[in-house]
């Protein structure tokens, strides 16, 4: 899909030169501890990982050169997505590259469901301008419980907000829901085998509704 005659924001890719470029752009704009290694990287972007798991990589180009990029996934058991990386090089932003990114990503992501996924997941600092626009502008909501990003695959631990889009479900069926929702995200996503003897988990789970 061309965006304009110098800009080009091209459909999902997981040939291994645009993954590792995709990479090196989200650890520029993310932050290293953001982002997990590059070989567990390649096995999140890679569709031969799991058959539960369907990634979607969109990135945009400026005169030939990647300037954003946005990985998501589809989540079989759950008939739900997550977005779990997206930047944008600093003299590109305010541009509109990411609702772009995000309006490609999304029909890709709707590829995977006969019925249409049922909510859009993504992991956001409490008060960033991105959370501030899935709830004030995308009709999302925080999920009502204590997230924790795990420490793994590189990644540093952290608390964030578990922002939810809801899509073909609405809000109470997603609630409802949530144990399930973040034990598939810990399964699939983080690659934690049982995620019940994972301290965070549990906690997790338990403030469900509390918060």
């Amino acid at each position: 899909m061309t965006i304009a005659t110098a800009r080009e924001i091209r459909g999902p890719d997981g040939g291994r030169e645009t993954v590792s470029t995709a990479h090196e752009l989200f650890v520029e704009t993310l932050g290293f501890d953001a982002v997990e290694d590059i070989a567990s990287f390649r096995q999140t972007a890679s569709s031969a990982a799991n058959p539960q798991v369907t990634p979607k990589l969109v990135t945009t180009y400026e005169h030939g050169r990647l300037v954003g990029a946005m990985l998501g996934v589809y989540l079989r058991k759950l008939n739900g997505s997550i977005i779990l990386y997206a930047g944008v090089k600093e003299p590109f932003r305010k541009q509109g590259l990411y609702t772009e990114m995000r309006s490609a990503l999304l029909l890709e992501l709707a590829k995977e469901s006969p019925t249409g996924p049922e909510f859009l997941l993504s992991e956001q600092e409490e008060g960033s301008w991105l959370a501030t626009k899935y709830l004030d502008g995308w009709g999302a909501f925080i999920a009502p419980l204590d997230y924790v990003q795990p420490a793994v695959q590189g990644l540093t631990r952290r608390r964030l907000k578990l922002i939810v889009m809801p899509q073909e479900a609405d809000r109470e069926e997603i609630i409802e829901a949530l144990p399930s929702i973040v034990r598939e995200v810990y399964v699939s996503v983080y690659r934690i085998a049982e995620p019940e003897e994972n301290a965070d988990f549990r906690q997790m789970v338990a403030s469900i509704g509390t918060t």
